[in-house]
């Protein structure tokens, strides 16, 4: 049904309430197994009636349905989703605000986070809000397929790239690794990474706008949709060190395609604590280049980039007084008793870090240049120096990319990490 009252009335005089819950329940297919449940909602004046069907299935006095996902952390908190999603909403302020003015108007006023509820029922379950119309970015590569090339063909369909089943692919990549990890030849392992990986699982999402949008203003705002929310987003990860970001942890919104990314547990840079250390600055994998259109990252993206950083490097003090309580809470376990063991990080380090980005200085450092001897005639010290100079915003957000695309980067990341797609 359609809800009545104004979207900013503050007290609306028409609030749905929960009915019932329906019997059946989907479970996702990602590590955590969480559950998508839907509920049945009825106007709030009906709430109170004992004659209100309890039936777990549409009735209909029913005005529509609620959509939730429950989820428990084995080793994660969701207070930490939630103080993010709070985060985030400070930054989309910020940037309505800087869109009053100046010659980038149109993209400021367009430059957003999707953000979503979450309900802590505990400090590792909760209820997390459902972000309708979406897919992960997993699931739409696999349904597109490039039309350009014979039906018979290796690279027509994205099922091929996507397919975790297909152990010729995850032992190529795997040896790859191995050129490095196990014989620190870094050149090596990219190169055959270019070779065996790359060339032979090709990226398909370019087709997914053509096929899913098709009038020429329809494909046109949902691939700048896209460029723009995948800009801010690498903006935002960076400067908080969001890490974790495979593709089931990144959405795709099927009718504007905006990108939207979940699962918050992974920040401060965790992500460089993890057995293979996330060592990107965000995702930025050929498919989602190949999405951006025949530019790359050098045209909406890279502006919209721009101006998410600038926006955030303005607004410095802002931003760090919002995370300095939410890095120094001590309910709030960020760190694992495990990886501390390994890894002393305090709360004091980890705002200078951020305080570092937002200064310019591109401070990811690469946990594997300390644990793996490189024999490829190459240094792992070359770019200590480079990486404490303060770039301009322009020069920053060029660094960024070029970390974010990097093959030699991409070929040390975890294999469940997916980097060729």
């Amino acid at each position: 049904g359609v809800l009545e009252g104004s979207v900013t009335d503050a007290f609306p005089t028409f609030v749905p309430r929960m009915r019932a819950f329906d019997r059946e329940l989907k479970i996702m297919q990602s590590k955590a197994k969480p559950k998508k449940v839907r509920v049945f909602a009825v106007p709030s004046r009906m709430a109170q009636r004992s004659s209100l069907s309890d039936d777990a299935e549409r009735v209909d006095e029913d005005i529509g349905e609620m959509h939730f996902l429950v989820k428990k952390e084995a080793k994660g908190d969701l207070r930490k989703d939630s103080r993010v999603q709070d985060f985030n909403n400070v930054i989309n302020r910020l940037f309505a605000g800087r869109g009053s003015s100046g010659p980038n108007r149109r993209q400021r006023l367009r430059l957003q986070l999707r953000t979503f509820s979450v309900v802590c029922l505990a400090e590792d379950s909760g209820l997390l809000e459902w972000v309708p119309n979406t897919e992960s970015l997993r699931s739409v590569i696999s349904d597109t397929f490039n039309p350009q090339v014979e039906a018979t063909s290796i690279h027509r369909h994205g099922s091929r790239l996507t397919n975790f089943n297909d152990a010729d692919m995850r032992n190529t990549f795997l040896k790859c690794q191995d050129l490095y990890f196990k014989k620190g030849n870094l050149s090596l392992a990219t190169k055959k990474f270019h070779e065996l990986i790359l060339q032979n699982y090709r990226p398909v999402m370019y087709w997914w706008f053509v096929q899913n949008f098709s009038s020429p203003h329809a494909w046109f705002e949902a691939r700048s949709n896209f460029a723009m929310s995948t800009a801010v987003w690498s903006a935002v990860g960076h400067i908080i060190g969001l890490g974790d970001r495979h593709s089931e942890n990144i959405l795709i919104d099927t009718r504007s395609g905006e990108c939207v990314h979940v699962d918050f547990d992974c920040i401060f840079d965790k992500g460089l604590l993890l057995p293979r250390p996330e060592v990107i600055p965000f995702r930025l994998t050929p498919n989602m280049v190949d999405a951006l259109g025949p530019s790359g990252v050098d045209g909406m993206y890279t502006g919209a980039l721009i101006e998410s950083m600038s926006t955030l490097r303005k607004n410095k003090d802002t931003l760090l007084s919002v995370l300095e309580p939410f890095l120094k809470d001590p309910v709030i376990n960020l760190k694992s008793s495990k990886s501390s063991e390994k890894y002393k990080d305090s709360a004091k380090d980890s705002i200078a870090k951020i305080e570092g980005r937002l200064n310019g200085v591109y401070n990811l450092k690469n946990p594997n240049k300390r644990k793996v001897k490189r024999q490829d005639g190459y240094s792992n010290n070359e770019e200590d120096h480079a990486n404490s100079t303060q770039l301009s915003v322009e020069g920053q957000v060029q660094k960024m990319i070029m970390e974010a695309t990097s093959h030699e980067n991409l070929v040390q990341v975890y294999i469940g990490w997916m980097p060729w797609i």
